[in-house]
């Protein structure tokens, strides 16, 4: 789920950047304000998740997962 998270945001920010590149206001108005400020919350949202998810995997790659057994699972002879 992290890495499908990680992946959408990635998309999310080129796509976002796209339209922001292509649609950078020639004219100043107010519509046109708008829909930029819209586009980069929305691409400043995408770097904060990519910021987020790229930590944790981060983090669980480093981690190893070790099976650990105690004396609980073991039926206990009784004399």
């Amino acid at each position: 789920m992290r890495l499908f998270s990680l992946i959408l945001s990635i998309i999310v920010f080129i796509i976002s950047l796209y339209f922001f590149v292509l649609e950078f206001p020639v004219s100043g108005d107010v519509n046109d304000l708008i829909y930029i400020a819209l586009l980069a919350i929305l691409m400043i949202i995408c770097v904060v998740g990519v910021i987020i998810n790229w930590s944790l995997l981060k983090k669980r790659s480093n981690t190893m997962v070790f099976f650990v057994s105690n004396g609980f699972s073991k039926k206990i002879s009784q004399k």
